[in-house]
């Protein structure tokens, strides 16, 4: 249902509240987030919320502050969960098994911990710490407001992405440094660039990746130990009963992922698949837009 707000309240919530209203429906963070638990235990605390993000195949921590309570806290705990896990490779395995557990149709699992903090709001130093840490990090605020029905709902809003292109230029790796840390997938690598930075395309880094670019981004290329990963916008139902394309949420979103490996080359079918992609990333349909970076 559409949610039209018709004026912002002045109404207290306690941390557990603003918990549950999310967890509710995690999708109002972000589209494909999955809620897998509450009150997750480590041995360095309980996480708020530990979610599955179905589009990349991360697992999620999620922190909540409510108003007056200091955002950095959200921070400072989510870094500390993230270490505890960071120490321990067996600690890694052990959460993707609880995943998993909970999410048995799950095609892939990125172990690279995403960290959301849900508070009222952020200062300057809190924007340069995020920025400085290496794993993905999304800050949302919110609002407490009511909707055509009447009802107290909060309305989140992105207000930082360490992964945002333009504003994160000390955390982007140089192309000569990432294909550095993967010498044996440079050709394939260098192929796919080929077909990719076609019509206007172009791509950048990020700390662990290649994207591929026109109005939006289209596509991902991820280094994996005897491959490449590579992801496509290519929309819904285009790629059908294909074993080797794969769409993320078991078909529900536009877009999917291929494994490609160095001994195998890059198919004419592949081809086709990037095609379309760099044509989707021209269309006019708004659904999945890769978010606007924050004013």
């Amino acid at each position: 249902m559409e949610i039209k707000i018709l004026s912002s309240e002045d109404v207290e919530f306690k941390e557990k509240d603003v918990q549950a209203a999310f967890e509710k429906d995690l999708s109002k963070l972000e589209d494909g987030l999955e809620f897998i638990s509450s009150e997750f235990e480590t041995a360095t605390g309980r996480i708020d919320t530990l979610a599955f993000d179905s589009n990349n195949g991360n697992p999620v921590f999620i922190e909540y502050k409510r108003r007056g309570e200091f955002d950095k806290d959200a921070l400072i705990q989510l870094m500390d969960y993230l270490s505890w896990f960071a120490r321990d490779k067996n600690r890694i395995d052990s959460l993707e098994k609880n995943i998993r557990k909970h999410k048995p149709d799950i095609d892939y699992f990125e172990p690279t911990i995403r960290l959301i903090c849900v508070v009222t709001d952020i200062d300057d130093r809190i924007r340069n710490a995020v920025y400085a840490i290496a794993n993905p990090v999304k800050i949302f605020s919110y609002m407490v407001a009511r909707d055509t029905a009447n009802n107290v709902v909060l309305v989140p809003k992105l207000v930082l992405d360490n992964e945002d292109v333009e504003l994160q230029t000390q955390l982007v790796t140089s192309e000569a440094e990432l294909l550095k840390k993967h010498p044996h997938l440079h050709d394939v690598v260098a192929t796919l660039k080929e077909h990719l930075e076609r019509d206007g395309a172009f791509s950048y880094t990020t700390a662990h990746s290649f994207r591929f670019k026109k109005e939006r981004v289209f596509a991902k290329v991820h280094f994996r130990k005897d491959c490449v990963m590579l992801e496509l916008r290519v929309g819904k139902g285009k790629v059908v009963s294909d074993p080797d394309f794969k769409y993320w949420r078991q078909g529900d979103s536009p877009w999917g992922w291929t494994h490609i490996y160095p001994s195998k080359g890059i198919s004419e079918k592949v081809i086709k698949w990037i095609a379309e992609a760099r044509s989707f990333a021209s269309a006019t349909e708004d659904e999945d837009i890769e978010e606007t970076p924050p004013a």
